[in-house]
């Protein structure tokens, strides 16, 4: 009875980690919202290694290339911006980390501009 209660468990906690790889996966491409810290919504659409990033709100558009490390981890670096102002980020390569998928909710960890410190972001899956 033991051994069949220890597959069980094994056989259930492969496939939640199997599940979670393939919704890694499925949103290599898409388009999801999310605020930033200012509490403006931007849109990303994502196609596997290209990013945009928009927000209506303040007229800001951030244009990313993604290096995928793994299914559910990827490191985006900033390439084009179109206001002035922030030219200096061009380069600058930020980390995610995919912790959580979950309904149409994504949870990342980022890395920010190769610093230790480690924030949360929740993203909405939007297709």
């Amino acid at each position: 009875m033991k051994a069949l209660i220890v597959t069980f468990i094994i056989l259930n906690f492969s496939l939640t980690i199997s599940a979670q790889n393939k919704a890694c996966i499925d949103i290599k491409n898409g388009n999801f919202k999310y605020l930033d810290s200012q509490s403006n919504e931007f849109i990303v659409q994502r196609k596997d290694s290209i990013q945009i990033d928009s927000c209506n709100s303040v007229n800001f558009v951030i244009h990313s290339k993604i290096n995928w490390k793994s299914d559910c981890e990827y490191e985006m670096t900033i390439y084009k911006v179109n206001d002035t102002l922030y030219t200096p980020i061009i380069g600058k390569t930020f980390e995610f980390k995919i912790v959580n998928i979950e309904n149409d909710s994504i949870t990342l960890i980022t890395k920010t501009l190769n610093k230790e410190r480690k924030t949360e972001r929740i993203m909405q899956i939007l297709n």
